[in-house]
């Protein structure tokens, strides 16, 4: 039975398809690494004129790498060996001397983008569901370890490959003007486009993509980020700067990566960030009673824009082309007015009346937050599941509360604005690590030092939390630290936010540890 991966030729093409068993999204393990480094050897021996990589699972041409590659091994022997596996795989793709093309429709993140990079050519469907994010600096605090740092400054450039390394999320239709693809494809399905493309291959002769190397230009300025990010970030640009220097090599170039990996991957701050991924996880099964991406098939939604967030979220879901989402006046989701204002509701399954709320504080941030409240006392919400797939197809970052008084996020607001007072405050709480979105950070003075303002303000999220999970409008801690990271960006590499309180010496440590204390 295989793990993940499938060949097949077809009129002298190879085709592997990527299909990771036991999985909603494909996850490249070593034994995934394994079966495709052989079935590719298999092909080019039977006399293969080109290699398609591409997905059978919708939405996802590759999600990871089985996440924490090295903190899943008992010891640092056999993590560096499952390290070895992926890494030959890679270096056979990137060495295969016939053309090979990434097929992507759905998430390329991390690996999977660092694999589409050992490709020659990468062409991608024109939806919002095929982007590209390299979460590892900034969500795993770890340098990337296949390839990212070299590969995309040789395309892109510094500048745009920096941009990419520190975690913007790349849209495809951007991906295309950055030169990150070759070819969008308007279509819900991209085989007719990657028979076109290889017809344009096999009448030039089958020619791999000549060797290129983009400008060398001025990079994002470091200093921009939060604070607890830019040794790693500038660690990441050293590296990316490798490919623009004098007698360059890419092999000695992957090499120092993998070092300087191995030298973040075993920090604190590391291993707090790494541990953050099982906090969103359990946040969505309490939430709808699953952590699995079931994307819906097919799905109506309607939107009323009969008020200001409504208009926001209809542009949203408009502009952002979604697969299998159709938009129009009638839908199995309605979104309608909600008397309480800056809210709206949702009806499931075109029945009448709202089985939710919803409130979307910040709808112009690159991935928003948005809290849902359901009508019901079903716990976890099963019924909500396809809305809440749904909005986090669309991009956005659902969190399911149980407020009976108004929204936790609400909350969670007025406290951080009443702990950051009128102090200068902006630059206080990015060198803590808060990304703040744009509308909180105009309410506050520019300027501030040090981590006091920071650790006062952490505590004040946490006390209010503390209250909702005593309320009952959460239900998990789980949902508190991932309310504080999604409104407010409260920084991974301290870990959550009541566990960073827990830990600290403010008045809420004991209520914190007696929360998290409720797990034990």
């Amino acid at each position: 039975m295989s793990a993940g991966c499938t060949a097949a030729m077809r009129g002298g093409v190879l085709h592997l398809t990527l299909d990771t068993r036991g999985s909603s999204v494909n996850v490249f393990t070593p034994a995934v690494a394994l079966e495709l480094e052989r079935e590719l050897r298999d092909g080019l021996a039977r006399g293969a004129r080109a290699v398609v990589l591409e997905s059978a699972k919708p939405g996802s041409f590759i999600n990871g790498v089985g996440l924490l590659l090295a903190a899943s091994s008992n010891t640092e022997s056999a993590a560096m060996e499952r390290t070895r596996t992926l890494h030959r795989c890679y270096e056979a793709l990137a060495a295969a001397p016939v053309p090979t093309i990434a097929a992507i429709a759905g998430n390329c993140y991390g690996c999977g983008l660092e694999l589409a990079l050992t490709c020659d050519y990468r062409i991608a469907r024109d939806s919002y569901d095929t982007h590209f994010y390299m979460p590892e600096l900034r969500d795993y605090a770890f340098i990337p370890l296949f390839g990212g740092t070299q590969r995309l400054p040789l395309l892109l450039g510094l500048r745009r490959g920096m941009e990419v390394l520190l975690g913007e999320r790349i849209e495809a239709r951007r991906a295309r003007r950055m030169g990150l693809v070759d070819r969008l494809v308007p279509q819900p399905s991209i085989d007719g486009a990657v028979r076109s493309f290889l017809a344009g291959l096999r009448a030039r002769d089958w020619p791999k993509r000549p060797p290129g190397r983009a400008p060398r230009n001025l990079p994002p300025s470091i200093e921009d980020l939060p604070g607890p990010e830019r040794a790693l970030a500038r660690e990441g640009l050293r590296l990316a700067r490798l490919p623009f220097k004098p007698g360059y090599r890419l092999e000695r170039a992957l090499r120092e990566e993998l070092d300087s990996f191995w030298r973040s991957v075993g920090t604190p701050e590391a291993r707090r960030a790494m541990s953050f991924f099982f906090v969103r996880q359990t946040a969505k099964a309490h939430a709808i009673g699953s952590v699995a991406y079931e994307r819906p098939s097919r799905l109506s939604v309607s939107v009323a824009p009969s008020n200001r967030p409504l208009r926001e979220l209809r542009q949203i879901l408009s502009r952002r082309r979604l697969p299998g989402i159709e938009l129009g006046p009638r839908g199995t989701l309605a979104f309608a007015d909600a008397k309480v204002s800056g809210a709206f509701t949702c009806t499931l399954g075109g029945g009448t009346g709202g089985d939710c709320s919803a409130f979307l504080p910040f709808p112009r941030e690159t991935v928003p937050a948005i809290e849902i409240v359901p009508s019901s006392d079903e716990m976890p919400w099963k019924r909500g599941a396809d809305l809440f797939q749904v909005l986090e197809q669309a991009g956005f970052a659902p969190v399911v509360t149980r407020s009976r008084h108004g929204f936790v996020s609400e909350r969670l607001i007025s406290a951080f604005l009443d702990a950051a007072g009128s102090a200068p405050a902006r630059r206080a709480l990015l060198e803590f690590g808060f990304r703040l979105p744009a509308p909180l950070a105009r309410k506050l003075r520019a300027g501030g030092r040090g981590n006091r303002l920071g650790d006062r303000v952490a505590a004040a999220l946490a006390a209010e939390c503390v209250r909702a999970l005593d309320e009952g409008a959460l239900v998990h801690p789980a949902q508190a630290d991932l309310l504080a990271h999604v409104l407010f960006g409260f920084p991974v590499v301290r870990g959550g936010l009541l566990r960073h309180a827990a830990g600290g010496r403010s008045a809420v440590a004991r209520d914190a540890a007696r929360i998290l204390g409720r797990l034990a």
